[in-house]
């Protein structure tokens, strides 16, 4: 164990378990079922600065590995809030084991345990509720944190007050956590333009296409929850919060991993390479869900826009013609970069089309269509937006 966690084990220990028994014996005030539904929590001391949002459900053959990493910090977690959905297996064991390793280094860990299975989304959304620290880290079961993470972020966010949310590469680790000489922005196929798109402040125009935030690399402030809860449907927890941290140049990225991806059968959300036909086959316009879903997402995304009065198009263009628009506008804007080769445009053109065809069907119209025609020949002039 490193020596700025072993420092904490004077501290004051505070574990809790809350949503059904108790695991650990404990003097400590125990949240009831009425107390979480209220919102209700027993009195602790002042808010930490660095806490941890992590989701389990069923997840005993790597979850120790990742509870191990962290507290192998060398900037030790504050608090780590742990939302169980529904574990059958020997989770809770392994959880129990942790809050008690944990209690000793004077970390306060809070257990719900959900009696049913609420899903990744909801189940994430009332843990970070639940979270009291400044800088919250997302957390999956099944990765692995690098012993640096938690100091490399707290770096980035003590240098930048107006950071909201900061996420990171990957490295990509089979089953056994064996290398698989890859990350995951390659696996994606992120060219370095959309990075720095991102980290110029229009980070807008990457979601906009896709979004390679990955919640598991992520840490955000506090601040941003205000924001950004309750997530809209059809949305994921990181995609939405890393949408609001964008509307106010709040997002980065650390462009360099900082945990291990685990990849296996069990993930909830995995990464890897897709041939043609299996891109093509994906493409939400192929697909009626896919596509309903889609266009509940751009609608949800142009009543944000609307709300926060955000212009992404010509002051003419208006609603999802507007989304159309933009989507050609900030695509053809990187295809004209002497450093975008046309292979990645081949790969990235039938996305864009699928993207506006979405935006299109969901109300834009044949209106949508010309919009993102005068969209794309204006990006591809390198017009700006007035």
């Amino acid at each position: 164990m490193r020596a700025s966690v072993r420092a904490r084990a004077d501290a004051r220990a505070a574990c809790m378990w809350c949503g059904g028994s108790a695991l650990l014996p404990s003097r400590r005030p125990i949240a009831t079922e009425d107390e979480l539904m209220s919102g209700a929590r027993p009195e602790l001391n002042a808010a930490p600065r660095v806490g941890v949002a992590l989701c389990t459900y069923n997840g005993e053959h790597y979850l120790q590995e990742q509870l191990d990493s962290l507290l192998a910090q060398t900037v030790a977690v504050e608090e780590v809030v742990i939302g169980d959905d529904g574990s059958s297996d020997g989770t809770l064991a392994i959880l129990e084991r942790f809050a008690s390793r944990a209690a000793a280094l004077g970390i306060h860990v809070e257990v719900i345990r959900h009696p049913r299975n609420l899903g990744y989304v909801l189940n994430f959304s009332e843990v970070l509720r639940r979270c009291r620290a400044e800088i919250l880290f997302l957390c999956d079961q099944d990765d692995i944190w690098y012993p640096d993470r938690v100091a490399s972020f707290l770096q980035r966010f003590d240098a930048d007050p107006g950071l909201l949310l900061l996420h990171s590469d990957a490295r990509l680790v089979d089953g056994a956590g064996m290398p698989l000489g890859t990350t995951l922005l390659d696996v994606l196929g992120v060219h370095p333009a959309e990075v720095a798109l991102e980290r110029s402040g229009l980070a807008l125009d990457s979601i906009l296409l896709r979004n390679f935030v990955t919640g598991a690399t992520c840490a955000l402030r506090r601040s941003l929850l205000e924001r950004g809860l309750p997530v809209a449907p059809d949305w994921s927890h990181d995609e939405w919060l890393a949408v609001i941290a964008s509307l106010e140049g709040g997002l980065d990225m650390l462009p360099r991993p900082t945990i291990d991806y685990r990849q296996h059968g069990g993930n909830q959300i995995g990464a890897k390479r897709r041939s043609f036909l299996q891109r093509l086959r994906g493409v939400d316009l192929f697909n009626a869900r896919a596509r309903q879903r889609t266009a509940l997402r751009l609608q949800a995304l142009q009543a944000l826009l609307r709300q926060r009065r955000v212009q992404i198009a010509p002051a003419h263009v208006h609603g999802l013609a507007a989304l159309a628009w933009r989507m050609g506008w900030s695509r053809l804007k990187i295809y004209r970069r002497a450093d975008v080769q046309w292979a990645w445009i081949a790969h990235d053109a039938p996305r864009l089309i699928a993207r506006i065809g979405n935006a299109c069907l969901a109300g834009g119209g044949w209106a949508g269509v010309g919009a993102a025609c005068a969209g794309a020949w204006a990006g591809w002039r390198g017009q700006q937006l007035t």
